[in-house]
């Protein structure tokens, strides 16, 4: 017998060519691979609609609204309370805030949509705080070493809640973020927003608001 590989005579019995290294595992290998191959039409035909419905049920998952108690609280809708905690260690309450307009963000440090919006939100609030528009950014899930380390890099000064036991965001049922919510006097949802905002988009909403 010789090496396919080389044409080696290899020694009687044995399993290596030890001019080429060639091993007679790789032919059984190659041929089981070959055999799968050859599978029947019909079987080929099952395993391909299988694999293509599974593809399909996972995309309809992920692309359909979700509804009920899975979707964030919508506009029109009333704001749920929540309670969280300020750097300084302060519980603070949204229902503390009826009667004033409010903005809340939920964001986190290691979102970089979350940073490149925290100076317009800044610019906004700087503008209009002194009407009595009231904004949270709500951290979620980092200390507060870090965020107050973050927020003097950048130098922010927005009021900044840490939602230590997650109920804000249970609340809010957040998911991605940032997200954030605007929220007239009455305390309604007048806005929703579950990606990047831009600074005419924060103007509007709260220009919008403070009109109400």
């Amino acid at each position: 017998m010789v090496c396919p590989e080389c044409g080696t005579a290899l020694v009687q019995g044995g399993r290596y060519c030890h001019h080429c290294g060639w091993d007679t595992r790789f032919t059984a290998a190659a041929h089981k691979n070959a055999a799968v191959g050859r599978l029947p039409a019909w079987k080929r035909w099952v395993s391909g609609l299988s694999l293509g419905l599974m593809a399909a049920a996972l995309l309809l998952v992920l692309l359909v609204p979700r509804t009920g108690a899975d979707t964030v609280p919508q506009v029109g809708m009333p704001a749920p309370d929540f309670e969280a905690v300020s750097l300084d260690g302060e519980a603070v309450r949204l229902s503390d805030l009826a009667g004033q307009p409010v903005v809340i963000n939920f964001w986190a440090t290691w979102c970089p949509p979350c940073r490149k919006e925290m100076p317009d939100f800044q610019a906004v609030y700087d503008k209009y705080k002194a009407q009595g528009l009231q904004f949270y950014a709500v951290n979620v899930g980092e200390s507060r070493v870090a965020v107050r380390d973050f927020a003097e890099r950048l130098g922010i000064d927005l009021p900044i809640l840490i939602d230590t036991d997650e109920s804000a965001q249970r609340a809010y049922r957040i998911v991605p973020i940032p997200a954030t919510f605007f929220i007239d006097r009455k305390g309604v949802i007048r806005g929703v927003y579950q990606y990047q905002m831009s600074l005419i988009q924060i103007e509007a909403e709260v220009a919008r608001l403070m009109a109400r």
